[in-house]
């Protein structure tokens, strides 16, 4: 899980006038971004636009159903620009791409085994 300061500045990276991964702080974690932020996006409950929340834990959020849209949207439109990439590629660029997707998939299976041995949550 990611916290609220992650999450914001990890948006604002995703979403600012110049599209820049360089400063994002999901950049040095095991699994891709959108990976963090659907994570968080799942596990973070609507509001009504009138409601509050006593049991607010220290350092989140509550966002509503328009916020996980927009950001759902930016997600697939980087999606959308990352296949475009790809199309692109000349095919010795392809299989290193492909190697790192497997590698990714690799580790992100180790973590989940590794969050399933230390009782699911990682801790």
């Amino acid at each position: 899980m990611i916290t609220k300061e992650e999450f914001e500045k990890a948006v604002e990276c995703c979403t600012g006038f110049t599209v820049s991964c360089e400063n994002c702080p999901l950049s040095e974690k095991d699994f891709k971004c959108g990976t963090y932020l659907a994570e968080y996006i799942k596990n973070e409950p609507a509001l009504s636009a009138n409601s509050t929340s006593s049991t607010k834990k220290e350092n989140t959020f509550q966002i509503d159903d328009s916020t996980k849209s927009d950001i759902c949207q930016v997600l697939a439109s980087a999606m959308s620009t990352l296949l475009a990439l790809y199309q692109e590629m000349e095919p010795h660029e392809k299989k290193a791409f492909d190697l790192g997707e497997t590698y990714k998939d690799i580790c992100c299976a180790s973590a989940w085994m590794n969050s399933v041995r230390k009782g699911g949550d990682g801790k």
